[in-house]
């Protein structure tokens, strides 16, 4: 009997997925080798953010003197709460194995340099390494235009089909332009959908979105949720890059939800506590991993709920980065000056990566950061602790104007 089209079509298919389960694995480990020369520890890197989280909140907690004490629409205020307590982990390990950049207060300065200061300029000026302002405007459903470092490690040895991004906000997915960069981005409440059928798993976590609250509408999914199917990833695929964008946080700052925002950057703690923790038990990623952690843009300080060009504060923001390649400096309390536009190349070079900008826009990395010094601090550990976050009402509302 001959076949048809479709029939030698689906016959090809199979091959091809077979050849794929059988030699792929030693593939990978060939492209692996590749890395061996990279003259770094980590060979694996993971960017994580927070939307629209302040330094304020980051560096002073919440003082009796914050806003968020004193909300302006009669809700229950925040707890005055020390930086310890609101974000634990970050400072109990996180702090104490990396580097921390921010503190307006010492005169270390971290700042957008795109002049929206909204989010889908300062999630592309982080990737791509340079702010767009003439095309990159307003937070539009708009295929970025301008190639980014995720993009291109895609198409390097090693990196080759290991990269991709999860995040909270639906636009991630034109953020990094999904199509073209030829990376999996999975954001807001897209569903994991694969060739071969879904796993329980799998089914479980659709399931879970289908039954999950939207305060946000479709716009942004809870930030828990991202970190499963991000967590799922990991675990089924082992990518060597992986972005994950968490978005409470400004949705909460938005209403003016003092008590929303607070436990939002409680969760967003608890969050990077279950990321360590991953790495540190996965042969494949524990003392192979470099983390950056930042945000997109600030927030006003005069109005703890905007940002916008024309908001004092908005350009003000903070970072953090750990890497077994990096000396542990803590809080760094030096003068001085990062933009979000030199974490590109940062990235980079976290794992050892050489990108020949064609684009004369993109910044050089901030040289302080790889800086060697002394330092009472160890290598990058998890140390098996738990990090509980503060018990602080939650009140869901309406998505806010911006983000």
């Amino acid at each position: 009997m001959e076949w048809g089209r479709s029939q030698r079509s689906g016959a090809v298919i199979r091959l091809a997925e077979s050849a794929i389960r059988r030699y792929f694995p030693l593939a990978q480990a060939l492209e692996d080798r590749a890395l061996e020369s990279s003259g770094t520890l980590a060979k694996n890197l993971i960017v994580v953010t927070a939307d629209g989280l302040r330094w304020q909140e980051v560096f002073e907690g919440i003082p009796v003197s914050s806003p968020l004490c004193k909300p302006e629409d009669g809700r229950d205020a925040g707890q005055a709460l020390p930086r310890e307590t609101l974000m634990p982990f970050f400072w109990n390990t996180l702090a104490r194995h990396g580097q921390v950049y921010g503190n307006r207060r010492y005169g270390s300065e971290v700042s957008v340099a795109n002049r929206m200061r909204i989010s889908y300029p300062g999630y592309s000026e982080i990737i791509c390494g340079f702010p767009d302002d003439k095309r990159i405007i307003l937070n539009s459903k708009k295929q970025n235009p301008n190639r980014h470092v995720f993009e291109w490690l895609n198409k390097q040895r090693g990196y080759r089909g290991r990269v991709a991004a999860f995040g909270s906000w639906e636009l991630f997915s034109w953020i990094f332009n999904e199509e073209r960069a030829e990376i999996p981005v999975n954001a807001g409440f897209e569903k994991i959908r694969t060739r071969g059928g879904l796993s329980a798993g799998q089914y479980r976590l659709n399931a879970l979105l289908d039954s999950s609250p939207r305060p946000w509408h479709d716009h942004v999914r809870p930030d828990t949720l991202t970190w499963a199917f991000a967590k799922e990833y990991l675990e089924r695929r082992r990518p060597r890059v992986l972005f994950v964008g968490f978005g409470e946080t400004d949705e909460y700052a938005h209403e003016g939800n003092a008590a929303g925002y607070v436990q939002a950057i409680a969760r967003f703690d608890s969050l990077l506590a279950e990321i360590w923790r991953f790495i540190e038990s996965h042969e494949h990623y524990r003392g192979k991993t470099a983390l950056l952690i930042t945000t997109d843009h600030g927030r006003g300080r005069h109005n703890w709920r905007m940002h916008h060009p024309l908001a004092p504060g908005s350009e003000e923001t903070w970072f953090a980065v750990a890497s077994p390649d990096l000396e542990a400096r803590g809080e760094v309390r030096e003068s001085g000056q990062i933009r979000h536009e030199q974490f590109a190349r940062t990235m980079l070079r976290l794992i050892g990566q050489h990108h020949e900008a064609s684009d004369a826009r993109m910044a050089p990395e901030p040289e302080v950061v790889f800086e060697k010094e002394n330092t009472l601090f160890a290598a990058p550990r998890m140390d098996g602790g738990s990090f509980p976050a503060p018990e602080v009402p939650v009140t869901p509302g309406g998505r806010g104007p911006e983000r």
